[in-house]
Formats: C-alpha cells, sequence, structure tokens
C-alpha cells in the first residue's frame, strides 16, 4: 500500500490527489459473471454443528424470526449477469455486518462447469432480543441498569429499546427505535428520547449515507435538543455545575464528485444550526457558566476514500468481525456562521480528519488518525481541537492466541469552552485512577495491552479472555508545559467475557489496576467492571469537548 502514517495534522490535510495512484483490482476471478444468487440462512443455533441440537436452543430458534431472505438480498450490491466485483462483495458483507442482526456473513464464490459462478451468501443470525442488565464499577463510580431491546423485529431489521440507568445518585430512562432501510428505501430512520433526574434529550435523524463506493448521492437531516445540568470536575470532584439547554438542526445533501471506485472523491453542501443557553444553578462557582452561543449558516465538505478493507476478529471484540479499512480516508467540513443568517457574531466553524492503516502482517496492522477541529472568530480559536491517534494490533499464538494492543494518542485545545475540558481517569483509559482525576487543555495517553483469549466457546454462548495492560498519561493546562514529573500510570489485569450469539458482541470486563504514582482518591486500587474497551481508537481524551459538526454522509 502506498500510504505512510503521518508526521503533522498539517501535511495530511494538505495531501492532494495528485499524490494517490489507483491500484489494479485484485486479480480473483477476472471477467467471471455472476449466474445465480443463493442466500443460505443458518438461526442463531446451527443444528448441524454438535451441541447446538439441544432442546434449549431448539427452543430458543423457535422464538427468534430469522431476518428475512429479502432483508439480506437487498443489501447486495451485484446482480446475476454483472462480472464478479471482490470489492463490491467486500462492500456488501459490510453492509450486512453494520445491520447489526448477523453473528457470520460470508459471500463465497462457487464456479460452474458453464464458466458462470455462483454468489453464495451465507448468513446467520445473532440472537436480538434481549434482556439487558448491566452493574459495575468504573473509576470509582458504580452504575446499574436494565433495559429491553429488540434489534430485528419479526426478521426486518427494525429495532426498538427501553432502558434504565443509574450512575452515582443520577437516573434516566431511555427509549430508542430504528428503521435502517425506512419505508424500503436507503434512508435510516432513528429516533430516541431520554428522561432523568437532571434533565430530558429527544433526537431524530433521517439519513441516506453513501451506502457503498458507487453511491452517487446521499442526504441526512437531524435533530436533536436537550435540557440537563453539566457538571465541571477537578482532581475526580464535582466543582461546578450549571444546566444547558441546547437545539442542534443538521441537514446536508452529497454526490459523488468522478466515477473512480479506487479512488473515491464526493461533495456535499448543508445547513447547520446550533443554539446553547446556560443558565446558573445553586451549585455554579462564578466564572464557569459558558457564554450562550447561537449558531446558524451554510456548511460545505469534501471527502475521499482509498477502499484497502480487511476483516478481523478478536482486536475490540472477540468473535465478531470487525471492519478497518487501511487505505486513506480523508473528510473535510467547514461552515460559515454569520451575524446576517442567525449566528449571534460571524464565526468559521471546520472539522477535518485524515486516516490512514498500514498492513504490517497477516493479523497485523496499524491505523493512525490526524484531526482539527473547532470555531474561529475574530482571527482568535474558539473551542478549537488538534489531536493524533496512531493504534497497533499484533496477533500471535505464542503460548495461546493473542492480541498485542498499543495506542497513543495525543489532544491539544486551544480557547477550549468552559463546559469542555481534556481528560484523564478511569473513565477515559487510565484505569489506575478515579474518573476525571485530571483535566485540563492538553494531554498525551499511552496504552499497551496484551489481550489473550481462551481455547473454546463456553456453553455455545460465550468465550472468555483476560489482558494485562500497563497505562501512562499526562495533563495540562493550555500553553503550560507538559512535564516528565507529572506523568501518572498504572499497571494492571482483568478478565474478558463476549457473548457469541448477541447482537453486540461487545466484549464485557473486570479490571484491577494500581495506580504507580498519588492521585485523587485514597486507595491507588480501582477496580473497573465494565461493558466495552478501556480506551478508544480515537480521542479517549478529549471526550469532554464537544466537536464542531462532522459530516453525516460518509
Amino acid at each position: 500500500m502506498r500510504g505512510t502514517f503521518p508526521l503533522a495534522a498539517a501535511l495530511l490535510l494538505a495531501r492532494g490527489a495528485a499524490a494517490h495512484q489507483s491500484p489494479e483490482p485484485p486479480p480473483e476471478l477476472p471477467g467471471a459473471a455472476i449466474g445465480d444468487i443463493r442466500v443460505v440462512r443458518v438461526n442463531v443455533f446451527d443444528p448441524m454443528v454438535p451441541g447446538e441440537d439441544m432442546w434449549l436452543f431448539r427452543i430458543a430458534n423457535k422464538i427468534h424470526y430469522p431476518t428475512r431472505e429479502a432483508i439480506i438480498r437487498r443489501e447486495l450490491l451485484f446482480a446475476s449477469g454483472e462480472v464478479w466485483d471482490p470489492l463490491k462483495v467486500i462492500q456488501s458483507e459490510r453492509n450486512l455486518r453494520a445491520n447489526g442482526a448477523f453473528r457470520r456473513i460470508d459471500i463465497l464464490p462457487v464456479r460452474r462447469p458453464d464458466g458462470l459462478v455462483d454468489a453464495v451468501v451465507r448468513s446467520q443470525d445473532s440472537w436480538t432480543t434481549n434482556p439487558r442488565f448491566s452493574a459495575g464499577t468504573e473509576g470509582g463510580e458504580s452504575f446499574f441498569g436494565v433495559g429491553l431491546e429488540e434489534g430485528n423485529i419479526l426478521g426486518y431489521g427494525k429495532s426498538v429499546g427501553f432502558d434504565y440507568g443509574r450512575t452515582g445518585s443520577k437516573t434516566e430512562n431511555t427509549l430508542n427505535y430504528g428503521d435502517p432501510r425506512f419505508l424500503g428505501t436507503r434512508m435510516a430512520l432513528n429516533g430516541g428520547y431520554t428522561r432523568g433526574s437532571t434533565g430530558d434529550s429527544g433526537a431524530a435523524a433521517l439519513t441516506s449515507p453513501f451506502y457503498s463506493l458507487e453511491a452517487t448521492r446521499a442526504s441526512a437531516a437531524a435533530w436533536r435538543r436537550t435540557l440537563y445540568e453539566n457538571v465541571v470536575y477537578r482532581d475526580a470532584d464535582e466543582f461546578s455545575r450549571f444546566r444547558q439547554r441546547r437545539r442542534v438542526v443538521d441537514a446536508a445533501l452529497g454526490a459523488r464528485l468522478k466515477e473512480d471506485n479506487w479512488f473515491v472523491q464526493r461533495g456535499e453542501a448543508g445547513w447547520y444550526a446550533d443554539s446553547a443557553q446556560y443558565e446558573p444553578l445553586s451549585g455554579t462557582v462564578p466564572g464557569t457558566l459558558p457564554s450562550d452561543r447561537e449558531l446558524s449558516g451554510p456548511t460545505l465538505g469534501y471527502s475521499w476514500v482509498q477502499p484497502n478493507y480487511i476483516k478481523e476478529n478478536y482486536i475490540d471484540r472477540m468473535e465478531h468481525v470487525e471492519d478497518f479499512n487501511l487505505g486513506n480516508e480523508l473528510s473535510v467540513r467547514a461552515g460559515w456562521m454569520g451575524e446576517s443568517v442567525g449566528s449571534d457574531r460571524d464565526r468559521l466553524i471546520f472539522n477535518a480528519s485524515n486516516q490512514q492503516g498500514m498492513s504490517l502482517a497477516p493479523g497485523r496492522f496499524a491505523i493512525g488518525r490526524v484531526a482539527l477541529m473547532g470555531r474561529a472568530a475574530a482571527g482568535k480559536w474558539e473551542n478549537a481541537l488538534a489531536n493524533a491517534d496512531l493504534n497497533f494490533f499484533w496477533k500471535t499464538n505464542w503460548r495461546g492466541d493473542h492480541t498485542l494492543v498499543g495506542h497513543v494518542e495525543g489532544a491539544f485545545g486551544r480557547r477550549l469552552d468552559r463546559d469542555a475540558a481534556v481528560t484523564l481517569g478511569g473513565n477515559t483509559g487510565l484505569r489506575g485512577y478515579k474518573n476525571n482525576s485530571f483535566v485540563g487543555g492538553k494531554a498525551v495517553l499511552v496504552n499497551f495491552e496484551d489481550r489473550f483469549f481462551f481455547e473454546g466457546e463456553w456453553f455455545h454462548l460465550m468465550r472468555l479472555g483476560a489482558a494485562v495492560f500497563v497505562d501512562s498519561g499526562i495533563v495540562g493546562d493550555e500553553g503550560a508545559e507538559l512535564a516528565l514529573r507529572h506523568i501518572k500510570s498504572d499497571v494492571g489485569a482483568g478478565l474478558r467475557v463476549a457473548s457469541t450469539r448477541s447482537r453486540s458482541g461487545s466484549v464485557a470486563r473486570v479490571d484491577l489496576a494500581y495506580a504507580l504514582n498519588r492521585g485523587p482518591g485514597g486507595s491507588r486500587w480501582v477496580v473497573s467492571i465494565k461493558g466495552g474497551q478501556a480506551f478508544s481508537l480515537f480521542n479517549s481524551a478529549a471526550r469532554g469537548v464537544d466537536p464542531s459538526p462532522p459530516s453525516r454522509l460518509n
């Protein structure tokens, strides 16, 4: 692959199309035409697999509605009579996996004596009727939740769910609905409503993104309203609080710019409006209340994609397949928020990112990303954030199946809003410390994990694993130096559990971490019991910074 990892954000964001060469199409089955398309559906439990034909699993299969064949066929980007195109096959598999209803999806060619190739689409459903229960702790903060979700209503791919959750003294109830193919179109309808002890929020979106590299049009319209109490932390404790009222409307239309499946370029135009008001509460510390903000104006965007997709498992999840693009991806969206169109002052908003992967060997790869986002007014930055992330994954079977994971990120803010901060703690990748322990305007985080996996599927329902890890990070104020003496580190180990039949396939983890340096709180031992990995591939430390709007179309 031609791309290399970025050395600086400016270098990557300035790379022009002239630097990209269209690779040759893959050589598999050159010129072979597709004959029949055969769909082979397997229920959640496969009676042909020893141990999965027991009475309990047969009952589960009868209760579960398998995904209907028409729902599977509508995601296929190829048809009988066309030439077999490996790129279209990969995209079709990705679309079906994104549906979330499947445990496995494979599309394989089968040669026929007449020279044609049959496309065999083999799907196995996941269990999508899920009572949900969660209870645990992370970074010294406990949580509890119950709920119920149906992620594939009557086999049509639609979802509905309800959840109740409590974190500390805060409670909330959430109702959500999703339809990935609204009224049989390529549009997806998603909406939800949350009401809790600190406020409520509602959101709805109707989107028709670029569902394939060949798609020529895309559109999106989204609305969100929130009313809630916002908390500012210092040294892992609540420092100030205030109420925020916010309303966001975002719409865009997009078009493919040229016919080249190996260097896909797209443009978009839209409108963005964001109204935010802040009200003091009894716990508001003077000087911490953010200023009200009104944004409204047109936006323009541009993106390119170089497809180099790979399928992997045992990365962030276990058995469930994940898709990664090792090709170059660039996305830029900017907008002029002028007083003449409803803004409180003239501003420029911007969000630009560039991502590049690299294959090191089978099962071994790296992905890097740089981004710059924020606002500018009167020649000054507002809530600007530059970040860079680099992730390595290295599978090995040395004394068992392992995935070595390395994560490095840097986040650097400039004139961040008063309700925004770069943060490190138990909930942002520094597991030996309480949540929100270290707050500032810039941060560097390094994580290393050895994720190893035990053989076999337990009870035909789950896989087990474990991990040992080291985390290190440092946070500083804007304009201040990141002094080495302020680095905080921890070491630890944990267990991992992943359902092999559930819709999400996400990992539940139990981590015990020991802080090598003093931090807020008395004990250096921190236990985390939580779903999902401890750090994100991108922007763990910057979760507390609300970004300028990225494109909704890609």
